[in-house]
């Protein structure tokens, strides 16, 4: 089991990417009708293609956040951790986002929708503050470069 959960978070994530290259792929023009442009058709499931494939990389990151600070505490606690985890990661991989839209709608979506605007200001926060790192990072080598071009 120790070997099985990795292979499994392996496998998520190729699928995961190469989902999402196909997805992002434009689709082929139609026939002449439309100047070269893809058809109504194509871009409408273009459109719901993205949705699914947001709504897996949403659920994959809730999982990876949950994995990294809650399973510690719950495993203790929940007898075949590891082989129910194993499960889900398969119902994960298997039902791609026919399995993950769900999730998302009905349990993500719901838990975030109260903050929404308290993470965004967060989050804008937090940019702030990463750019005013940056930029104080950057100090020294302006100064260096500074000296070095007065030699």
């Amino acid at each position: 089991m120790p070997l099985f959960v990795p292979m499994l978070h392996l496998a998520m994530l190729f699928l995961n990417v190469y989902d999402s290259y196909k997805t992002l792929k434009f689709p082929p023009a139609s026939s002449r009708r439309n100047d070269g442009l893809p058809s109504v058709r194509a871009m409408t499931q273009r459109k719901r293609d993205m949705k699914g494939c947001l709504a897996v990389w949403i659920v994959w990151c809730c999982f990876a956040v949950y994995e990294r600070f809650g399973e510690a505490i719950i495993s203790l606690f929940i007898p075949f951790y590891d082989e129910f985890k194993s499960i889900v990661l398969l119902f994960l991989i298997l039902t791609r986002a026919r399995g993950a839209e769900p999730i998302y709608l009905h349990i993500i979506r719901p838990l975030l929708k109260p903050f929404t605007s308290t993470l965004d200001a967060f989050l804008e926060l937090l940019l702030m503050i990463g750019d005013f790192i940056f930029a104080l990072s950057t100090f020294p080598i302006q100064r260096g470069l500074a000296l070095y071009h007065t030699l």
